[in-house]
């Protein structure tokens, strides 16, 4: 689908003209409202859901949660394979494609690797290794190596173990990211979390880190703090080092995201539960960040937790010492949301007023779904304003838990670990949808002559006249480069999806 012509640019002996136009507007209103037979409403200021195509990507999944995209656009999911989440040593990792591009997985996939525990949490990948883990000490982060091609069988590296002491630990660890380390292409940075071991108090036991196959991945972790551990792939073999604490004062923070142009390091934190009622919470969920200048760099920020907080309902600062969270999540307008799990950047391909800012996913009550579950929309946050609306509200009756949250170029997946709501018994009940973006927008840079195109996804398309005929250029990537040795020549270029 064409949806607009962003920039026209020809050439003459006069020199250089740039042409915008744009067909598509944004609406300062508020748009709702189920379209194409969509499994459910988007909303929000200036959204317009026909910008949109939304789908059931895979249905009756295994409790679906983790989510990257392949090098061939196919996803990687990790599932749990049972009648419950929880038990077995039953998690693997399936592969879905989309050969059609019509929003719905071809088939049930293909598993690539299995016989990692149950209770899947999160997956990332970095270069040619994949990273799993799921949530408590008997579950560790598991290292993987890609195959030759992207439906080839992944084969485990090694793990790296955390052993937690006696006695429950209530918020173990469970959220995992990774980046590339500036300058050392064979190396990356994983981040993990290891939450408070108590509702409201403060942790003093440790976790000792420990490894197999994995040398180097061994230290003593503290409670109520996020680590930082470097990875370095020597093809033989893997091995770890410079294990750091990078923030403290977190209760449980279980989502990671990268500002995908800046590098700041973003994360949620889970609320404080009611003392009386758990269901009504002492604080407020949170969105934090620590700039990227100030990630690992020996000073160890301090957010607070269990002294400083803000009040669930009223918003009032109690403490006020730490690092004041970027968001609260306070009821919005007497809607609910509660228990955030992922994050994610928005796709750079969304809309303007879509496409700078973070999606929320909030698992809401325990085991409830539908319209039992009033805590479990989808929150988008606008980083330009902090301002933050439900995209998706807590009133939609087949949803169970937005737990997972892949962000691609144009689309974002999500991934509802069971739409029963209830982890326990809710089998191949899982669902992962796509929203995509129909709208592409090309944007343009000239310099010493010179004239650079970007755009988040789409096909690059020239012209030799606004009328057509149009032709892909199916070879160009963005940044797309064209000189000026178009003289007394006029060209033409749009995106299509």
């Amino acid at each position: 689908m064409l949806d607009s012509i962003m920039n026209a640019y020809s050439t003459s002996r006069s020199g250089v003209a740039v042409f915008v136009c744009c067909a598509a507007l944004s609406f300062a209103m508020l748009w709702t409202g189920k379209t194409n037979g969509a499994p459910f409403a988007i909303q929000g200021p200036g959204v317009d859901p026909t910008d949109f195509r939304i789908t059931a990507f895979a249905t009756n999944v295994y409790f679906p949660l983790g989510m990257v995209q392949l090098s061939d656009g196919s996803l990687l999911v990790s599932i749990t394979q049972g009648s419950s989440y929880w038990s077995g040593a039953n998690g693997r990792l399936l592969r879905l494609t989309d050969t059609n591009n019509d929003g719905i997985a071809d088939g049930a996939g293909t598993v690539l690797y299995s016989g990692l525990t149950s209770g899947l949490t999160s997956l990332r990948h970095c270069g040619n290794l994949f990273f799993v883990t799921g949530q408590g000490g008997s579950r560790p982060i598991s290292i993987l190596r890609a195959g030759a091609t992207p439906d080839a069988p992944i084969t485990l590296v090694g793990t790296i173990n955390l052993v937690y002491p006696g006695g429950s630990w209530l918020h173990p660890h469970s959220a995992l990211n990774v980046r590339p380390v500036p300058g050392q292409p064979e190396s990356c940075h994983l981040f993990f979390q290891l939450g408070s071991d108590q509702n409201f108090s403060n942790t003093v036991r440790t976790v000792t880190l420990t490894n197999s196959q994995i040398a180097g991945a061994v230290g003593t972790l503290q409670g109520q703090s996020i680590y930082r551990i470097t990875i370095t792939d020597n093809l033989t073999n893997v091995v770890a080092s410079q294990l750091t604490r990078i923030a403290k004062g977190v209760r449980n923070p279980a989502g990671f995201a990268f500002h995908p142009i800046n590098g700041d390091f973003y994360f949620e934190d889970n609320g404080i539960d009611g003392l009386v009622d758990p269901n009504e919470p002492v604080s407020a969920d949170e969105l934090n960040f620590i700039p990227t200048t100030e990630v690992g760099n020996g000073n160890v920020p301090d957010f607070g937790f269990p002294t400083n907080y803000t009040a669930y309902r009223t918003g009032a600062v109690v403490g006020g010492g730490g690092i004041q969270p970027l968001v609260v999540f306070l009821p919005l307008n007497g809607s609910e949301s509660e228990g955030p799990n992922d994050i994610a950047f928005a796709p750079l391909g969304f809309p303007p007023g879509l496409n700078n800012g973070i999606f929320v996913g909030f698992h809401g009550k325990w085991s409830l779904a539908g319209l039992a579950n009033e805590e479990n929309p989808l929150v988008f946050v606008d980083l330009n304003t902090t301002n933050y609306w439900h995209f998706i509200s807590n009133s939609e009756t087949n949803i169970g838990h937005l737990d997972g949250l892949l962000s691609t170029g144009d689309s974002l997946f999500l991934a509802d670990i069971t739409r029963t709501g209830n982890t326990d018994n809710g089998s191949n009940s899982g669902m992962i949808y796509q929203i995509k973006s129909l709208k592409t927008f090309l944007s343009f840079t000239f310099s010493n002559n010179v004239l650079q195109l970007t755009w988040p996804a789409g096909v690059l398309q020239e012209a030799d006249d606004l009328s057509g005929p149009w032709n892909d250029l199916t070879n160009a990537t963005s940044p797309y480069q064209i000189s000026s040795g178009l003289v007394n020549s006029n060209r033409f270029y749009r995106t299509k999806n």
